[in-house]
C-alpha cells in the first residue's frame, strides 16, 4: 500500500515538474530566438548606420557649402542615381538574395561570379540612360562625373550586395566606412583648401566608391561560371526580380515626384529646402533600409516551410526590433525641429524656416516605415501583384496631392502630400497583409476538408 502511495506521489510530483520544465525550454527557446533576431538585426542596423552616417555628412557639407539651386541639382542627381540603382537591386542582387542562400555550397563561388557579369552587362545600358539624361538636362559639365560616379557605385552595391545577400552584413562594415565614410572625409578636407562644386564632388564619390568595391570584393569567392549558369541565370533572375522592380519603380516615382515638381513650379531653390528638412528625416533611414534588406529574405525562407503565416511572424520580429528607434527618431524630430535645424546648418541657414516641414516628414518617416516592410513582406511571399497595387494606390494619392496643394503651399505642400501617401501606403498594405493570411487560412481549411472527405469515401 505505501508503495502504491508513493508510486501516485511521485506521477503527482512528476506533472508540474514536467509543465515547469516545459515553461523553462519555452521560455530559453523564444530568448534564443530573440538573441538570434537581434544578433543579425544589430549587424544590419550597425552596416546601414554606416552608409546613411556618410550620406548625411556629405549632405550637410554640401547642404552649407553649395548655393541653394546647386543643392537643389544635386539632391535631383542623386535621386535620378537611385531609380537606376534599384534596376540592378531589383533585378540582380534581390534574385541573388533569394538564391545565394539556398544553393549549395560548392556553387556559390560560380553564382557570384555569373551575377557579377550579369550586373556588369546591365551597368553598361544603364549608363548609357544616366548620360543622355544628363545631356537632356544641358548639364553637359557634370557628363563625364556623373557618368563615372555612377559606374563605380554600382561597382561598390554590387560587391556589396554579393555580402549581404549571405547574410555578411558584419563583414560589410568596412568596405561601406571605405565609401560613404569616406567621401564625406574626402569633401570635408577638400572644403579647407578650395570650395567644392559639384563636379568635384562627383569624382571624389567615384573614388571612395571604386575604394570600397575592392574592400568588398577582397571578401569574395569567386569563380568563372559555366556557360550553361550564364544562359540560365537571366531568365531566372528576370522572374523573380521583376514585381520588385515594378513595386520599387514606384515607391521611388512617388518619392521623386516632389522634389521634381517643386524644382518645376518653384525652383531648384524650394527643392534644397525640401531636401535639407528630408536629411534630418533620413535619420530614419539606417532602420528603414537595413531592416528592409532583412526582411525579403526572412519572409522568403519562412514562406517555404511555413507559409504566410509563419513569413510574416518571422518578418514581425525584425520589423518590431527597428520600431523602437524609428519612434525615438520621430519624437525628437516633432519635439526638436528648430534646435535640429540650427545644430545641422548653422544660425543663419535658409533652411531654419523649414521646422514644420520637418514635423511632417518625421511621422511621414514613421508611416513609410510600416508600409515598406509590409510590402517586402508581400514581395518576400512571392504576392509581388499585391505589393505594385498597393503603391499603384500610393503614387497616384501622391500625384493628385502634390498637384493641388505644391503650387499654393510649395515645400509645406509637397510634405503634407507625401504623409498624406504615405498614409494611403500604409492602409493599403496591411489591408493586402491581412487578405493574403486570410486568404491562406482560408485555402488550409479547404485543403482539410478535402482531405477529410477523401479520408471517409476511402473508408466507405
Amino acid at each position: 500500500m505505501s508503495i502504491l502511495k508513493f508510486g501516485e506521489e511521485e506521477r503527482r510530483g512528476s506533472q508540474p515538474l514536467g509543465r515547469a520544465t516545459m515553461l523553462r525550454s519555452a521560455h530559453a527557446a523564444a530568448m534564443g530566438s530573440v538573441r538570434r533576431v537581434a544578433g543579425k538585426a544589430s549587424w544590419t542596423l550597425l552596416d546601414q548606420c554606416t552608409v546613411s552616417a556618410g550620406n548625411f555628412v556629405l549632405n550637410v557639407l554640401l547642404a552649407r557649402a553649395l548655393s541653394q539651386d546647386d543643392y537643389g541639382k544635386f539632391a535631383l542627381f542623386l535621386g535620378a542615381i537611385f531609380i537606376l540603382r534599384n534596376v540592378d537591386w531589383s533585378l540582380i542582387s534581390y534574385p541573388l538574395s533569394l538564391r545565394l542562400s539556398v544553393v549549395e555550397a560548392g556553387h556559390r563561388a560560380s553564382l557570384l561570379g555569373a551575377t557579377i557579369l550579369l550586373a556588369a552587362c546591365l551597368s553598361l545600358g544603364l549608363v548609357i540612360v544616366m548620360g543622355l539624361g544628363v545631356t537632356l538636362l544641358g548639364a553637359s559639365d557634370l557628363l563625364l562625373p556623373a557618368c563615372l560616379c555612377y559606374w563605380c557605385w554600382q561597382a561598390q552595391e554590387t560587391a556589396r550586395r554579393c555580402l549581404l545577400a549571405d547574410f555578411r552584413y558584419r563583414e560589410a562594415v568596412a568596405g561601406d566606412a571605405v565609401a560613404y565614410v569616406g567621401q564625406a572625409l574626402l569633401v570635408a578636407a577638400l572644403l579647407r583648401v578650395v570650395p567644392v562644386t559639384l563636379s568635384s564632388t562627383l569624382y571624389i564619390m567615384s573614388v571612395t566608391f571604386a575604394l570600397g568595391a575592392l574592400v568588398h570584393g577582397a571578401k569574395l569567392h569567386i569563380a568563372w561560371p559555366k556557360p550553361a549558369v550564364l544562359r540560365r541565370l537571366p531568365r531566372e533572375y528576370f522572374s523573380a526580380g521583376k514585381w520588385s522592380l515594378i513595386t520599387y519603380q514606384l515607391v521611388l516615382m512617388r518619392g521623386q515626384l516632389f522634389p521634381w515638381l517643386l524644382a518645376t513650379i518653384a525652383g531648384t531653390a524650394a527643392t534644397a529646402s525640401l531636401q535639407a528638412s528630408a536629411n534630418i528625416a533620413n535619420m530614419m533611414n539606417p532602420v528603414i533600409l537595413g531592416i528592409g534588406n532583412a526582411v525579403p529574405q526572412i519572409a522568403a525562407h519562412a514562406y517555404e516551410s511555413s507559409g504566410i503565416r509563419g513569413a510574416v511572424r518571422a518578418a514581425s520580429g525584425y520589423v518590431l526590433f527597428g520600431m523602437a528607434p524609428i519612434l525615438v527618431i520621430c519624437l525628437v524630430g516633432v519635439v526638436l525641429p528648430s534646435p535640429l535645424l540650427r545644430a545641422v546648418y548653422g544660425p543663419v541657414s535658409p533652411y531654419l524656416a523649414t521646422g514644420l516641414s520637418l514635423q511632417l516628414l518625421m511621422v511621414a518617416g514613421v508611416l513609410d516605415y510600416i508600409a515598406e516592410m509590409a510590402s517586402k513582406t508581400l514581395l518576400g511571399v512571392q504576392s509581388g501583384r499585391l505589393a505594385v497595387v498597393v503603391n499603384v494606390f500610393s503614387l497616384l494619392a501622391a500625384l493628385a496631392l502634390a498637384l493641388v496643394l505644391i503650387q499654393p503651399l510649395g515645400v509645406l505642400g509637397a510634405c503634407l502630400a507625401l504623409l498624406a501617401a504615405n498614409l494611403m501606403r500604409l492602409v493599403t498594405a496591411v489591408i493586402s497583409m491581412l487578405w493574403l493570411v486570410r486568404h491562406d487560412r482560408s485555402r488550409k481549411q479547404a485543403g482539410h476538408q478535402s482531405i477529410d472527405t477523401d479520408d471517409l469515401e476511402r473508408r466507405g
